[in-house]
């Protein structure tokens, strides 16, 4: 008989991925923090490409710690070192010191991101075996939903009481949230007997992921596809107010409901990629991308514009909750856990690539045009992977 309801079991999941997913109303920060210290938004956006990818490194690298810590407390260090990050940058916005800046909100923040990303995802799919799929889809939805809930408090909390105190404040907020989520985690008592057993689980080493093709065939249809909606992401706010001429309570709007596609895409795109298979999704995902950013390309009307954005963005969240299932269908599902963590590589590099990409012009068209040309160019790749992306002799 459990003692834990799996139901608050995949609250507290998604209450830890909430909190964190704030990370991607970051594009909100940029004006207020370019108002306070004068930095170049350029500049700026290399924070949120650190946290990306110190997500990515912590995923890949630190998950047999996070085993052997336990969840409890894998998901307390989560939030140590997440709200430690936020307080951190409100210091070194008190003091103008942008290395400082990136050292606590892109590497400190960024690592309990990692932490926090995969610490749920790991725990509450356990606790539903007969539905991973919506398990994992309803965590990893959260953490995409963080965003709505951030682009709405950060704009009237800075105007307020300034940049430093807000990220003080959202530091104390998510502290009250994430600790108690944190220690109600643990995994069904079934899944620790068969753990007692030694006999749960399945250790991947990177020399042998490096070995097979597959790796780098799944690799690359992540990094392709995340270059472009991240690069999205991260300009959002400023993107909406110079191409569409968005006020700024227009664009703050526009930032949150990408963050509700990117959630949602990530809960429809993997339940229907268990109706017309993982191969198929994805190629979904590239030929939608890459006629969306063409037409956006064009300066069509205001709502045409931000529905293929939004479209773009389900996309976007639809490859992460659909890729651990591909992965599953491939190498078994004893390896989702490794593999899924190297994979995460590409976000990332992606989070590097992406931003870079769009802040190199002003001219967004161009670069619009760069990325349907990338999606296309990925989708023929998937054609060519085809026959690789099967199961195939395990690791």
């Amino acid at each position: 008989m459990e003692t834990k309801n799996k139901w608050l079991m995949a609250i507290a999941g998604m209450t830890l991925q909430l909190c964190i997913g704030s990370i991607y109303a970051y594009s909100v920060w940029i004006k207020p923090i370019q108002t306070l210290n004068g930095w170049d938004a350029h500049q700026l956006k290399t924070a949120f490409s650190l946290a990306i990818c110190f997500l990515g490194l912590t995923a890949a690298f630190m998950g047999k710690f996070v085993q052997k810590i336990g969840p409890v407390k894998s998901g307390l260090l989560a939030a140590l070192l997440f709200c430690t990050g936020l307080a951190g940058a409100g210091f070194a916005n008190s003091i103008g010191s942008l290395p400082l800046f990136f050292l606590f909100y892109g590497v400190i923040a960024g690592i309990g991101l990692g932490f926090g990303y995969i610490t749920p995802v790991s725990v509450v799919v356990k606790w539903f075996p007969d539905k991973p799929g919506l398990a994992s889809g309803l965590v990893i939805m959260s953490f995409a939903a963080g965003s709505i809930l951030a682009a709405q408090l950060i704009t009237p909390l800075t105007l307020h009481f300034g940049v430093p105190v807000t990220f003080y404040l959202l530091a104390a907020a998510y502290a009250i949230f994430m600790v108690p989520a944190s220690l109600y985690l643990a995994a069904p008592k079934q899944v620790l007997a068969v753990q007692d057993d030694h006999s749960g689980g399945a250790d991947v080493p990177l020399k042998t992921i490096i070995g097979d093709v597959r790796y780098y065939a799944l690799f690359l249809m992540l990094f392709l596809n995340t270059t472009c909606g991240i690069a999205l992401i991260a300009v959002a706010a400023p993107m909406a107010k110079a191409v569409l001429h968005m006020s700024e309570v227009a664009a703050i709007a526009f930032v949150s409901m990408i963050g509700l596609f990117n959630g949602l895409g990530r809960l429809f795109w993997s339940s229907i990629s268990d109706k017309i298979g993982r191969w198929n999704t994805f190629m979904t995902f590239y030929v939608v991308g890459a006629i969306c950013f063409l037409v956006i390309a064009q300066t069509p009307g205001t709502m045409v514009f931000q529905i293929m954005v939004f479209l773009i963005i389900s996309c976007y969240g639809g490859a992460f909750a659909t890729m651990p299932a591909f992965i599953k269908d491939i190498y078994g599902a004893d390896k989702v856990g490794p593999v899924f963590g190297y994979v995460l590589l590409a976000w990332s590099a992606a989070a590097f690539v992406g931003p870079w990409l769009i802040s190199r012009t002003s001219n967004y068209q161009m670069i619009f045009y760069v990325f349907a040309a990338i999606l296309a160019f990925t989708g023929v790749l998937l054609v060519l992977l085809k026959g690789k992306l099967k199961p195939g002799p395990s690791l």
